[in-house]
């Protein structure tokens, strides 16, 4: 698989060319876009993914890892229902205060 050199950037501690070979996008590269990415990797993103796998990664994995703002924007893209965006950022919340102890 190709990736823009902003992507790679961001997975500047990835074996590159273990990524490249992969014939699907790997979650590494799905979460570390949708937590450091700037616009044009999140569009990026968006196009290669689409919605069903972006809302995938988020059930299986996303919605245990990413900070609250971030989650937030992409449930809201990944179509999540509200009621469980809102479950899942107040979540991440809680993750995150743990941290500030």
């Amino acid at each position: 698989m190709d990736f823009p050199a902003a992507v790679l950037d961001l997975m500047w501690e990835y074996d590159l060319t273990s990524l490249a070979r992969s014939a699907e996008l790997p979650d590494a590269v799905i979460g570390r876009v949708m937590e450091r990415g700037s616009l044009e990797t999140m569009r990026w993103l968006l196009e290669v993914a689409g919605r069903d796998r972006l809302r995938a990664f988020l059930e299986r994995r996303g919605a245990r890892s990413l900070p609250p703002r971030e989650l937030r924007f992409w449930c809201w893209t990944a179509g999540i229902p509200e009621p469980r965006a809102t479950d899942w950022v107040r979540q991440a919340q809680g993750r995150e205060a743990a941290w500030r102890g």
